[in-house]
């Protein structure tokens, strides 16, 4: 009787341990935020955003874990417009007229060049890095003003990421990158009508 519940227990341990390294594929809000202080910096000048993904492939990675090409962290919306109205909002607590800008005004082209989700190997999953850059290409007239911002983390965690938390994690890198650029001298002074910062 003993061994027959040793068996038991054995296998059911084993089942456990086996359905603990599939993860199953995440879908995350990609919503960032940008924390600028509110200033008049662009003195009401112009600017139209316009957001690109420019990424490969729609997931940002894979969470690892035994089926790691199934175990997918992709968007559950489109990053566009979540970018160009985080950097819109940005750009006019800094001063400038994002919101309506009118046929004359700067274009600012916000392209996210790379966002990656790289798990440890192994399928325990406590440590991710995300890899990101950010391209915003200004052009006024024959004009064009172009700052990169790149960005890469190392997460170490007591357990395989929820959902909640890589979102938090993609959501954060995002933001931080936005608001680099935000605050970015040189991208202020030529959306501010400069055309040597």
């Amino acid at each position: 009787m003993k061994s027959t519940l040793a068996t038991l227990f054995t296998g059911a341990a084993l089942a456990l341990s086996l359905t603990g390294c599939a993860l199953s594929p995440q879908q995350i809000e990609v919503k960032p935020t940008a924390e600028v202080q509110p200033a008049n910096r662009g003195n009401n000048q112009p600017v139209q955003v316009i957001a690109v993904d420019s990424r490969d492939s729609k997931a940002f990675g894979s969470r690892g874990g035994v089926y790691k090409d199934t175990s997918l962290v992709q968007p559950a919306n489109d990053l566009r417009p979540a970018i160009a109205e985080t950097v819109r909002q940005g750009l006019q607590t800094l001063g400038y007229n994002a919101f309506n800008p009118g046929d004359e005004a700067t274009t600012l082209e916000v392209r996210l060049e790379k966002l990656e989700y790289i798990p440890e190997e192994g399928s325990v999953v406590n440590e991710v890095t995300l890899n990101l850059e950010l391209v915003a290409e200004a052009r006024r007239g024959d004009t064009t003003h172009v700052g990169t911002y790149k960005s890469s983390v190392e997460h170490d965690l007591p357990f395989t990421p929820s959902a909640a938390r890589n979102q938090e994690m993609v959501n954060d890198i995002l933001s931080r990158s936005i608001e680099r650029m935000l605050n970015d001298p040189e991208m202020q002074a030529f959306l501010a009508g400069n055309d040597n910062p």
